[in-house]
């Protein structure tokens, strides 16, 4: 439904004055509206209380005081040059039932919100926030840093940015205690590429939550960087490296918070990430509990000839790897294409 006038909202209202219980499913659009579409309660009311689905295209949506107690999914795109987050926390707020939430901010900058401003959307279980912008300015998420999701397990966050832009840190420093679930993250799955950088954390084996960073600049790597992510809990990295031409200083950073990580999986062209890691300084900083290392590459006499020297500076460092295990192929997805594989235990 395209809304190209204010006066639309009434017109509608009318025909519709009895309400819509039929009515599950609405997509609006608008265009120049400014940065609000401000829905008068007598619409919410007659339009969308039995939605079950609702996309708004073009703004931010303000419900005022009406709730959808019926909504489960709602999506949100916006080409505004500023979303104010404050409409955008009350609106969800307004949606008691929501189970997903996914938002495209194109070109859009968020303002910042009150520190003490906390929103519980209890039943959420999906939420994917993409944010785009395409001038050289910091990226801000500030809604999440608002959000409680106790019933979250999929979190999907998407930035786009241009090259050269300084990007916010990626997770606020509260987020661990946003996602109650995410304390125990065990394992970590992270795709690396020259276009697209995608980091995935997975919760305790009794937790289903998933937390995904898309990113398609390549970020240097800091403490800060990932906020309130628990990398002391994490056991077991997975690293794909897509690209000849990843960050390899991103991937070492990587490697160097997470201290207790005992497994380390790396695929795919992973002769310069083995060369950077060797000629790394402080080795005995760099995953010193590491127990167990798997490289499973194409090029497979080379990476046995890194993975030995890998082997000599970490011995040296006083942090040896007891297990090591060379793969030739690109993945683990079928073994029976594998020649046999190097194994030995130091």
């Amino acid at each position: 439904m395209f809304l190209g006038h204010p006066s639309n909202l009434d017109k509608i209202e009318k025909h519709l004055c009895n309400g819509a219980p039929l009515l599950e499913t609405l997509s609006l659009r608008v265009r120049n509206w400014g940065p609000t579409l401000v829905l008068p309660p007598t619409f919410v009311k007659a339009v969308l209380f039995y939605l079950s689905s609702l996309t708004v295209r073009g703004a931010t949506l303000s419900l005022g005081p009406c709730q959808l107690p019926l909504l489960t999914r709602f999506t949100l795109e916006t080409h505004v040059v500023s979303v104010t987050s404050a409409v955008l926390l009350d609106t969800l707020e307004q949606m008691p039932w929501l189970r997903v939430f996914e938002a495209k901010l194109d070109g859009s900058r968020q303002d910042s919100v009150p520190s003490n401003r906390v929103v519980t959307l209890p039943r959420l279980e999906w939420i994917t926030i993409t944010i785009s912008e395409h001038r050289p300015t910091p990226l801000a998420n500030a809604i999440l840093p608002a959000l409680c999701l106790p019933s979250a397990h999929r979190v999907n966050m998407r930035w786009i940015t241009a090259p050269g832009a300084p990007l916010s840190p990626v997770l606020p420093v509260s987020f661990l205690e946003r996602l109650p679930a995410f304390s125990a993250t065990r394992k970590v799955s992270v795709d690396l590429d020259k276009d697209l950088n995608d980091v995935k954390f997975f919760g305790s084996h009794k937790s289903r939550l998933t937390l995904s960073i898309n990113s398609v600049v390549p970020y240097a790597f800091g403490s800060s960087t990932f906020g309130g992510t628990p990398f002391d809990s994490v056991r077991k990295l997975q690293v794909r490296f897509r690209s000849p031409n990843v960050d390899s200083l991103f991937f070492v950073r990587f490697l160097r918070i997470m201290e207790r990580l005992e497994c380390l999986r790396m695929e795919q062209n992973t002769l310069w990430p083995l060369a950077y890691w060797i000629g790394s300084d402080g080795q005995a900083g760099i995953c010193p509990a590491l127990v167990a290392l798997t490289v499973i590459d194409a090029d497979f006499n080379k990476a046995k000839l890194y993975i030995q020297e890998l082997e000599q500076v970490r011995e040296r460092a006083g942090v040896p790897i007891p297990h090591v295990e060379i793969r030739y192929g690109w993945d683990d997805t079928d073994d029976d294409h594998y020649p046999p594989s190097t194994l030995y235990d130091n």
